[in-house]
C-alpha cells in the first residue's frame, strides 16, 4: 500500500475500535515503523510502504484495535524533550506531569537535592536532571520492575552519574536523608474508578501504580505525614493527584502549621491537579 492508503486504512480501523485520536495514532505508527518523518509523510503520500514495514504496522494495528496503548506497542513514549522506554511495568508519562517538572526546575535551588517519589519510568527524575545539570536527583519506587526500566532510561540518556535510583516504599530507602524538593506522583485511583478507566489504562497499565486504599488517598497521606522528616528548612513538595483530592491534601499539609504556604495548582484544562507545600525556613 501507499502511504496515504495505509494511513486511511489505519485511521478507519482505529476509529472503529474507539481509539481517541485515530488519525494522530495512525500517523505515528506509520512514521515510526516506516522510518519516515512527518514532513516526508505529508509530501510523499503516494510513496509505496515497504512490505516488511507494512507487515509490522498491520500486526501492531491489530493489537491497537484491542486498545493496547501505542506507547507499549512502540516501546517508547515522549515526555518533555526526552524519548523514554516504556513497558507494561511502568505508567505511560502523562502530558500534565510536564507542568510538575517545570515547577520543580524553576523552584529547585542551585545545587539542590530532588527526591522523585514513585519514579516509574524515571520521567520526572530524568527530565529534571537533563534540564538542571547542577541538581542532585534521586528517584525511588517500590517496584523493582519499574526501576529496571528507569535504569535503562538513565543509561540511554547518559545520566548514570547524576541520577540515583533506589528501591523504596515511600521514604524507606532514604531514611535520614533530607531534600530541597520532593515530587510525588503516587497512585491515587480508587477501586471503583479503576473499573471505569479507559481500556488502555485499566487493561494494560500496572494497577500497582494506579490504585490506593482510602479512596485513593492512603499513599498520598502517608507521604505527606513523613515529609517533615525529609525536607530541608525552606524546602517544599509538589503532589500530582486527582482533582477531588486536592482540597483534602491541602488541609492535611496546612493543619500541622509546619508549612508556611500551601497552594493548589491547576493543569492546562483548569482542573486542580497539583498541591504544593513549602516548609518554613529555619529561624
Amino acid at each position: 500500500m501507499r502511504n496515504r492508503e495505509l494511513l486511511r486504512h489505519l485511521e478507519s480501523r482505529f476509529a472503529a475500535a474507539g481509539v481517541e485520536s485515530p488519525r494522530v495514532e495512525a500517523e505515528i505508527l506509520l512514521r515510526e515503523c516506516a522510518g519516515i518523518g512527518a514532513l516526508e509523510l505529508a509530501l510523499d503520500a503516494a510513496r509505496e510502504v515497504p512490505a516488511e514495514a507494512t507487515e509490522r504496522i498491520l500486526a501492531l494495528a491489530a493489537r491497537r484495535e484491542l486498545r493496547e496503548p501505542l506507547q507499549y506497542l512502540l516501546g517508547k513514549a515522549w515526555f518533555m524533550d526526552l524519548e523514554l522506554e516504556v513497558t507494561p511495568a511502568v505508567l505511560i508519562p502523562r502530558p500534565e506531569t510536564e507542568l510538575l517538572v517545570e515547577w520543580v526546575v524553576e523552584r529547585l535551588p542551585r545545587g539542590g537535592r530532588l527526591l522523585d517519589l514513585g519514579t516509574g519510568s524515571g520521567a520526572i527524575a530524568l527530565s529534571v536532571a537533563s534540564m538542571r545539570p547542577d541538581a542532585e536527583v534521586t528517584g525511588v519506587d517500590v517496584s523493582v520492575a519499574a526501576l529496571t526500566v528507569a535504569k535503562r532510561n538513565r543509561r540511554a540518556l547518559h545520566l548514570e552519574e547524576r541520577v540515583r535510583l533506589l528501591e523504596s516504599n515511600l521514604f524507606s530507602g532514604v531514611e535520614g536523608e533530607k531534600f530541597d524538593l520532593v515530587a510525588a506522583n503516587l497512585p491515587y485511583v480508587t477501586d471503583s474508578e479503576y473499573l471505569e478507566l479507559a481500556p488502555e489504562v485499566r487493561d494494560y497499565e500496572p494497577r500497582l501504580a494506579l490504585t490506593a486504599p482510602d479512596e485513593g488517598f492512603a499513599l498520598i497521606e502517608a507521604a505527606a505525614a513523613a515529609l517533615p522528616g525529609h525536607l530541608q528548612p525552606g524546602g517544599g513538595a509538589i503532589f500530582e493527584l486527582a482533582p477531588h483530592q486536592a482540597g483534602r491534601l491541602a488541609g492535611v499539609l496546612s493543619s500541622g502549621g509546619l508549612f508556611r504556604a500551601v497552594e493548589i495548582r491547576r493543569d492546562l484544562t483548569g482542573r486542580e491537579r497539583f498541591v504544593v507545600g513549602m516548609i518554613r525556613p529555619a529561624e
